[in-house]
């Protein structure tokens, strides 16, 4: 394709941390990059800790085992997300519970998810859907603890803080197509101190630092590598530079698309959104993308509700009808950093 969907923007910093990290022969799960990627992390969003994982999903599996979620419980996850919420719930043995979403945020609807509460809930997974925050104090309410798919949020905020600080929990991707990338990749944040390192003990083998080898509980290799962290450690520093460029490629398109039939994805008032992919809608929405790929932009159409899928839909008590609706119309354009006035003409025309 002559115009991606996303691309990542590397420069000499990632460049030369990769040399530095390569050149000390210090490239597994451990080592330097890796803390300071941690910190780093820690600073941005405000959470006392972070754990670098291997990536977002992993994050999501190992905080929801180190909540003891397992046989027998329910999580309450979105209709309309990536399946890695859902799947994550399946791996820890527990069940999965379609919710509908709200159909102005396109995240969790808090009403919806209160009908669905059992004594068998254990926790909520909400998902910053394209870079828009949840309703975390309607959420809140429900008493239930909240754990924040916050992978497609990067740099989003709301009145009350920052995405990747809500909930018990957040869990940030940092996968190739996020605005700030180690190519693979991901981390837990939280502020409960015995939880993160319940996390870093299930991340590490069930190992804890300086006692190699004693295995306390049955873990797994969660960890980010060295060289991973390397990338990140220089994408961290240009974190305002890399989601400010997105947000400029999202007002080229809306300044190109509000009169050309094409609905840019709305949003809550008390919201700001981040961009992660340019989203519109449309009701040719399967034409638009067929003739836009033919002419060379990746521009593709957002996942299926889960609901939908014969996988998940005996997971979905309540029929999630905003859900499948925005699943059927939606589409994404390409988007990255430091995209031209040019790039954005040019996918625009692949669209008419």
């Amino acid at each position: 394709m002559r115009y991606p969907l996303a691309k990542p923007s590397l420069g000499k910093a990632e460049a030369d941390n990769v040399r530095d990290a390569m050149a000390s022969g210090w490239i597994s799960g451990t080592g330097p990059y890796v803390s300071a990627f941690e910190r780093a992390l820690e600073h941005r969003s405000g959470r006392a800790s972070a754990i670098a994982v291997s990536s977002g999903t992993t994050g999501l599996e190992l905080v929801l085992s180190a909540l003891g979620v397992g046989p027998g419980d329910e999580v309450i996850v979105p209709a309309l997300t990536f399946a890695a919420p859902a799947a994550a719930v399946l791996t820890t043995g527990a069940v999965p519970v379609l919710c509908d979403i709200d159909p102005v945020s396109w995240t969790l609807d808090p009403a919806a998810a209160a009908e669905l509460l059992t004594p068998r809930t254990k926790a909520i997974v909400a998902v910053d859907l394209m870079g828009h925050p949840c309703d975390y104090e309607g959420l809140a309410r429900l008493g239930v603890p909240v754990v924040e798919d916050a992978a497609q949020a990067h740099g989003a905020t709301t009145a009350s803080g920052r995405a990747g600080g809500f909930g018990i929990a957040s869990v940030f991707s940092f996968h190739v197509n996020k605005a700030i990338t180690t190519g693979e990749g991901g981390a837990v944040l939280t502020d409960d101190a015995e939880l993160a390192d319940r996390v870093r003990l299930l991340a590490h083998h069930g190992m804890r630092e300086g006692d190699r080898y004693h295995h306390t509980v049955a873990g797994r290799n969660g960890r980010m590598t060295n060289l991973s962290a390397a990338v990140g450690v220089a994408q961290m520093e240009r974190w305002d530079e890399l989601v400010d460029g997105r947000a400029e490629a999202r007002r080229l398109y809306d300044s190109r698309l509000e009169v050309r039939g094409f609905i840019p994805r709305p949003s809550e008032p008390w919201a700001s959104p981040s961009c992660w992919l340019y989203c519109v809608t449309s009701e040719e929405r399967d034409r638009v993308v067929a003739r836009a790929r033919l002419r060379g932009a990746d521009v593709r159409a957002v996942w299926p509700a889960l609901s939908d899928l014969p996988l998940y839909r005996g997971h979905a008590p309540h029929p999630c009808v905003h859900a499948s609706a925005i699943s059927r119309a939606a589409m994404w354009l390409p988007t990255w950093a430091h995209m031209s006035a040019e790039d954005v003409d040019a996918v625009v025309a692949t669209l008419l």
